[in-house]
């Protein structure tokens, strides 16, 4: 499973509300550390101090909070580690929608870049075939500032609008 510990956390309130019906509070927000410390890190060793630093409960508390979760399926025990299948099949989703967006970012601004140069090459060419050219359609490659209007030179001033 990936670790990568910035992509955000969905938590789906219908699938918890019902998974967390016949918990207290105190274990609701037990199981969130729990959940938390899963998915930022991975699996979770079994071991008592570590369960209990992670929920910050008593010893007894945590022993009875594993023991309903495993009877809930939201975690459960394998190889000396606390895992859930519901955490790691929502990491794998959120990952993935990650890397497609992160592609489609990508491939949008490859095409952004792509359309930005050929209008760009396109005007030129456009502007230096044009003898005739008006100053204010082309760019001068000679002068290093272009004519600004007056009203370029003048500040903006901001428009003052009430909010109701």
């Amino acid at each position: 499973m990936n670790t990568d510990t910035t992509i955000w956390m969905p938590l789906y309130i219908g699938d918890l509300q019902a998974k967390f019906t016949r918990l207290s509070s105190e274990q609701v927000g037990a199981t969130l550390f729990l959940m938390m410390d899963f998915w930022k890190n991975g699996p979770i060793p079994n071991a008592p101090h570590i369960l209990m630093s992670v929920t910050k409960l008593t010893s007894p508390k945590t022993k009875s909070l594993m023991t309903t979760l495993k009877a809930l399926n939201l975690f459960e025990e394998v190889n000396g580690f606390i895992q859930s299948n519901y955490f790691t099949a929502l990491k794998e989703q959120a990952i993935q929608n990650q890397k497609l967006k992160s592609e489609r970012g990508k491939v949008a601004a490859q095409a952004r870049w792509n359309k930005n140069t050929s209008n760009a090459n396109a005007s030129d060419s456009q502007c230096s075939s044009n003898a005739q050219a008006l100053p204010k359609e082309c760019p001068s490659s000679s002068s290093s500032s272009s004519p600004q209007r007056q009203d370029d030179k003048n500040e903006a001033k901001p428009i003052n609008r009430k909010w109701i």
